[in-house]
């Protein structure tokens, strides 16, 4: 556990020059030597602290924790990737149905003019320009990317904090950490401690149930 510790927080610490095989400023020490951090208790608490049945502070396991808010790091990296992405699928599904204006009729007949796209399960094969199989996988990883994109965007929206919300978008938008600290005109350590309860709070709204399993 100190191991990875060590490689999340004090690779990434300021008062280890951001290297993980520095010396630590406030220890003193090299941070393989470090026994105990308030930097490591308070990440622990944050990420992994649950009360179990009679109510005493208990803890999940370490890995399987480090692995979500990793995954949510790399969603949020993603978001404009992912946005871009959803409209090209869309486009794909359109074209495959859009061959035959015959198709156009029995979805309207069949959905409404208010359907999203449509299963293409039950639909004459000729209709669809791409094999049926090819165009159900799309509509599904389309739909799997859109709740992504909508769940992140939910949790910016929701953000109270103004500061907090900037640099979630920010981060969205594809800013590195450097500029989104010039910014908002702070340190690099504060922004990577706002960065961190972002990520820590998005976590474990997004993933509380495989924390809860873990």
């Amino acid at each position: 556990m100190k191991d990875k510790l060590i490689g999340k927080l004090c690779e990434k610490c300021p008062a280890t020059q951001w290297g993980k095989k520095s010396i630590c400023s406030v220890h003193n020490l090299h941070v393989g030597k470090v026994e105990t951090c308030p930097e490591w208790d308070n990440y622990i608490i944050e990420n992994q602290g649950l009360f179990d049945g009679s109510g005493q502070l208990g803890f999940i396991n370490l890995e399987p924790a480090l692995e979500v808010v990793q995954k949510v790091e790399e969603e949020i990296k993603d978001y404009h990737w992912m946005v871009k992405e959803v409209e090209r699928l869309r486009k794909e599904i359109d074209k495959a149905i859009s061959s035959n204006p015959l198709i156009q009729e029995k979805l309207v007949a069949t959905y409404g003019d208010a359907a999203s796209i449509p299963s293409g399960k039950g639909l004459r094969l000729s209709t669809l320009t791409i094999p049926e199989e090819r165009y159900e996988k799309r509509i599904e990883r389309m739909k799997s990317l859109e709740n992504k994109v909508r769940q992140i965007n939910e949790f910016a929206i929701n953000l109270e904090d103004n500061k907090y919300r900037t640099v979630l978008e920010c981060m969205m938008d594809g800013m590195r950490i450097n500029g989104i600290a010039r910014h908002l005109g702070v340190s690099r350590q504060r922004l990577n401690e706002i960065k961190r309860d972002i990520v820590n709070r998005l976590a474990r709204e997004l993933y509380s149930d495989d924390l809860l399993s873990s």
